[in-house]
């Protein structure tokens, strides 16, 4: 059961990178990409990821999920989608477009620093996990174990 689990969390982590990037590719191509709301429906993709990640797993074993256990499972799934992301645009950044940093640099508020590829890849990837880790612990609170016994023990005491 831990390497079905194992070769989910990268099979759907992928899959959401892989959203991931095909939205970075698009958002350049319609020439979006300096709209700084718009890249907040990064968020929205990873939330789909883990969300997937969590039903998906109820479906297949028709339980509730231990705490810990689902808690890991979204985490795992954040950073197989949100590393090979963050080291896509990095090389983007770095050999396929380096000016485009610049022109973000105008768009968005990094207090005067210098951005760089690194600067930027850092940023993804901390905002990622962090986003991640937030999301996985929120959608616990429904797939937890547990969850489902309360809700019938609270059904029989109003019936």
């Amino acid at each position: 059961m831990k390497n079905q689990t194992k070769h989910l969390e990268m099979k759907v982590g992928l899959v959401t990178c892989g959203v991931l990037i095909a939205y970075f590719l698009f958002m350049k191509l319609v020439d979006l990409i300096q709209i700084t709301e718009l890249r907040g429906l990064n968020i929205i993709i990873l939330a789909g990821g883990v969300f997937y990640v969590y039903h998906y797993h109820r479906k297949q074993t028709h339980s509730n999920l231990e705490y810990f256990k689902g808690l890991l499972l979204g985490i795992f799934t954040t950073l197989y989608a949100v590393i090979p992301f963050s080291l896509f645009v990095f090389l983007y950044f770095w050999k396929l477009d380096p000016y485009l940093i610049t022109t973000l640099k105008s768009h968005t508020l990094f207090m005067g620093m210098v951005i760089t590829p690194e600067i930027a890849t850092e940023s993804i990837l901390i905002e990622g996990i962090v986003s991640g880790v937030l999301l996985s612990f929120i959608m616990m609170q429904y797939y937890r174990e547990g969850f489902a016994d309360s809700v019938k023990k609270e059904e029989s005491l109003e019936s």
